[in-house]
């Protein structure tokens, strides 16, 4: 008598199997890395901060009134208080928080009627993408990754409530809504894409339009919520992150930057290679006729396809300062770090552009030409295949740049280690070091040694300088301005910079070139190629300007 055969597995198993095996091909060249820009400031600011409860009611963010992003940072100290500073463990978070953002994907997909396989592929389309890998790698673009999950979150309890009334996943659809925008302000697009979700059925079914209607009304209550609450911690609606340029000016600026950019981070052409590039030309010429192709029968594919605009051109607006500020096109020239971080930027536009590909493939899955939709889903396997191999190669990239560039991190905490520090007091000042191009003046020495001490008890109270800009110092909550002398706090148009308290951190803003005789009691470190001997007072020249970039 034959054993009895093991049951199949479920058709919704294999593609989510699928999908996550992918991520984890493709990423695990990445989370051999080491910290980059910005990852030192969160990381030692949520080492400081010492609980996230502060985060949602204090400005949290060295340029005052700039952004409000608690959840996002809460999520770092979370983080934080389970790996440490083990930068393989907070990467392979980001590698599960990736996956969980694609299988939100899938599930919006699957809820909108998208068929399992073409779901499949299009979740993969997304998953694999090179723009949108990179930001996974770089934890700084956390944000980026918690604010689309939870964007996707809401879509798919909006569907839910669309399709069955059930006000539960109303509330449920607002609630991750409202966590998308505490992550970061691209969060907004939630609001926005449930509303076309909700419009387009008030206006298309009558029956169902008081209920559509309402659901609307609470959007906008949702959104109102969110900005109420940023305007009463940072203290204005508008946001500093643009300096003396005025907001609705960057904002113009910086729609224009993205718009403009957008094709190449989008397609990810300029550093895909020939077969990729003639893929993703077949794929799009081939999928054209899907768009007239059968749809499923009582499936609304406007609205998935208007939805999935949403999630694609928002972000235009919605990252707009900063795009006005730092954005560069994607080119062959810059490094796969550069890349990821200006990656992010299209992350959440990625997943749009993934559902209205999911929506050619399923209608090419349902033609009456048998052959067409297998054929389109070869071709979109081809592009899967390019898309994973260009990722997998930039991984590899990003983790060779990464460790290189955090060599000079390492040996600062070393040498920091070793020395005796000096009463308060207490100034270390770092010399001799050339950032790397991906760090530029943007990663302070002070943040490096309070992000990777293993002592910060020991290293809290000290002042780290360098031969370049500290735009900020991290301190314990306890610290005051006696503590910094001979610094003095900074001053701006004759009126001191106040410093932000948040939890059991500080952020403090100093004037270094009051200082001007190098201070005795300070200790000084030289880079010398390998790592930092300490010198004396008198061969050290003062350190470079701080305050708020």
């Amino acid at each position: 008598m034959s054993s009895p055969q093991p049951p199949a597995p479920s058709p919704r198993v294999v593609p989510i199997a699928l999908i996550v095996a992918a991520i984890v091909c493709v990423l695990e060249p990445g989370v051999h890395g080491d910290w980059g820009r910005d990852d030192y400031f969160q990381l030692a600011f949520a080492r400081l901060v010492g609980s996230p409860w502060p985060l949602f009611a204090h400005d949290h963010f060295p340029v005052p009134g700039s952004v409000f992003r608690p959840l996002g940072f809460a999520s770092m100290w979370l983080g934080v208080q389970l790996f440490g500073s083990d930068y393989a463990a907070h990467a392979w978070s980001d590698v599960a928080l990736h996956a969980a953002v694609a299988l939100a994907l899938f599930a919006l997909l699957r809820r909108l009627r998208i068929a399992p396989w073409p779901a499949a592929l299009a979740t993969l389309a997304f998953a694999l993408h090179p723009a949108a890998t990179g930001p996974a790698l770089w934890w700084s673009a956390r944000f980026d990754l918690l604010a689309t999950l939870f964007v996707l979150l809401a879509l798919v309890a909006a569907v839910e409530y669309r399709d069955h009334g059930d006000r539960r996943w109303l509330a449920a659809a607002l609630l991750a809504a409202l966590a998308a925008m505490l992550s970061k302000e691209i969060g907004l697009v939630a609001v926005a894409a449930a509303g076309v979700l909700w419009l387009r059925q008030a206006l298309t079914v009558t029956a169902q339009r008081r209920r559509a209607l309402f659901a609307c009304v609470g959007a906008a209550l949702c959104a109102a919520v969110y900005f109420g609450w940023r305007a009463r911690v940072l203290g204005t609606a508008a946001s500093g992150i643009t300096g003396t340029t005025p907001l609705g000016e960057a904002i113009l600026a910086g729609i224009g930057t993205w718009l403009q950019q957008a094709p190449g981070y989008l397609t990810f052409w300029p550093r895909l290679d020939g077969f990729a590039r003639g893929a993703l030309v077949v794929l799009a010429l081939a999928s054209l006729p899907a768009l007239r192709g059968t749809r499923l029968p009582g499936r609304d594919d406007v609205a998935t396809v208007l939805c999935g605009l949403v999630l694609l051109v928002s972000p235009a607006l919605l990252q707009a300062p900063v795009a006005a500020l730092n954005a560069h096109p994607l080119g062959t020239g810059e490094s796969a770090i550069e890349a990821a971080m200006q990656s992010r930027l299209y992350y959440l536009g990625i997943a749009g552009g993934a559902i209205v590909l999911a929506t050619a493939l399923d209608r090419a899955w349902r033609t009456r030409f048998a052959a067409y939709g297998p054929l389109l889903g070869a071709i979109a396997a081809g592009v899967l295949v390019a898309f994973g191999v260009t990722a997998r190669r930039d991984a590899q990239a990003f983790t060779e740049g990464s460790v290189r560039n955090a060599a000079v991190a390492h040996a600062a905490v070393d040498a920091v280690d070793a020395l005796a520090l000096p009463t308060t007091p207490c100034h270390v000042v770092f010399l001799g070091i050339d950032p790397a191009p991906e760090w530029s003046v943007y990663v302070s020495m002070d943040s490096v040694v309070k992000a990777l001490d293993a002592d910060l008890a020991r290293v809290a109270p000290c002042w780290f300088h360098a031969n370049y800009p500290t735009w900020f110092f991290l301190m314990p909550a306890s610290v005051d301005a006696s503590a910094a002398l001979p610094y003095r706090p900074l001053q701006d148009e004759g009126r001191t910079v106040p410093w932000l308290h948040v939890g059991g951190a500080t952020i403090a803003y100093l004037d270094a070139h009051v200082a001007a005789d190098a201070d005795a009691r300070a200790r000084y470190l030289r880079w010398n190629g390998r790592g930092f001997d300490e010198v004396g007072a008198d061969a050290a020249a003062p350190p470079a300007g701080s305050g708020p970039p």
